[in-house]
């Protein structure tokens, strides 16, 4: 797994900023013409490869540019934002951090974005926040809540559960991390937030998803627990009753077992402080060091061509000097 700067929590998990959506403004006409000219040229200058569209259609961008490296993982930009009056300054930055981070084309257009684009208008519009769990997916729930619910199930191991959409900037997904990435090695699931930076930690409407850590336990306990409480235990963990709302007695011994029973998935104030300090470290490079090994997107430089009569002499027994 490639990971920027992970963050290893104390409860087993690894959080990582696995995508970023960030909107500039270049104001300066010359400067866009710069930058776009730049732009054309990548694929000349680097091991990459680019694909270049336009659009028309309000709310989308007029010029469209995705970068793509040998390893498979690529990172757009949009130009110009189709609006009532053309929005030829605004410019936008998607791209998944894990992956293009390490690239020195990535590193190169974002260091030039963030030291040519006035710094005040430029916003992180969303960034998703990737929750990693050492887990067989059938272990791990993600629970319903206010928000519109969509689940893909291929198998017990292999389905996706969803809430909330993207544009709502409270989409919460969780997936087998294994198979979709085609892992090899222990079972990953991933737990991912599109998370708003903007909003603070106390009005995030933070998801409610366990792992169970060990199954002997419910074989163990549940002699004793009563019906009522098995029946509550249930409803707890699939969601749809607050553990809160029990009286003392009853939420005690329900929390002491579910304690040892199941793992809630959950991201501490400071941890999730530490993501977006990460966050500040994309927005302010070249001015911060990105932490990460550079691996270089120039191409191998090809061998220089030789006159024919030395190419004829190697292939033979004769000696250049004496021709």
């Amino acid at each position: 797994m490639d990971y920027y700067r992970p963050i290893n929590t104390n409860d087993g998990l690894t959080l990582s900023i696995d995508g970023l959506v960030i909107d500039y403004y270049m104001s300066n006409p010359k400067g866009r013409d710069e930058f776009a000219k730049m732009l054309s040229t990548l694929d000349l200058r680097y091991a990459v490869n680019s694909r270049h569209w336009s659009s028309l259609r309000i709310g989308t961008f007029r010029e469209n540019l995705t970068l793509t490296f040998a390893d498979g993982s690529s990172f757009y930009i949009g130009l110009g934002l189709n609006e009532a009056k053309p929005n030829f300054g605004r410019i936008r930055l998607d791209a998944n951090p894990n992956h293009c981070v390490r690239h020195q084309v990535f590193q190169i257009i974002l260091g030039h974005l963030n030291m040519t684009c006035k710094k005040f208008r430029t916003t992180v519009r969303r960034f998703d926040l990737a929750i990693d769990l050492e887990a067989d997916r059938a272990d791990v729930e993600l629970l319903k809540d206010h928000r519109a619910y969509t689940e893909i199930r291929k198998s017990q191991t292999d389905r996706t559960q969803y809430l909330g959409g993207r544009s709502t900037g409270s989409r919460v997904k969780m997936y087998n991390k294994s198979v979709e990435s085609h892992l090899n090695g222990p079972p990953l699931t991933r737990l991912e937030l599109t998370l708003d930076p903007s909003v603070p930690y106390s009005k995030i409407t933070w998801p409610k998803a366990y792992a169970i850590k060990t199954k002997q336990a419910q074989l163990d306990e549940l002699a004793h627990l009563t019906d009522t409480e098995r029946a509550l235990l249930d409803g707890i963990l699939a969601g749809n009753i607050d553990l809160t709302r029990l009286g003392r007695k009853t939420r005690q011994k329900l929390e002491q077992y579910i304690g040892n029973y199941v793992q809630w998935i959950t991201v501490s104030p400071s941890d999730y402080r530490q993501i977006l300090n990460h966050l500040r470290t994309l927005t302010d490079y070249p001015n911060s060091n990105l932490g990460v090994d550079t691996v270089l997107d120039t191409p191998p430089r090809p061998r220089p061509s030789l006159p024919s009569w030395i190419a004829e002499a190697e292939q033979s027994s004769i000696d250049p000097l004496a021709i």
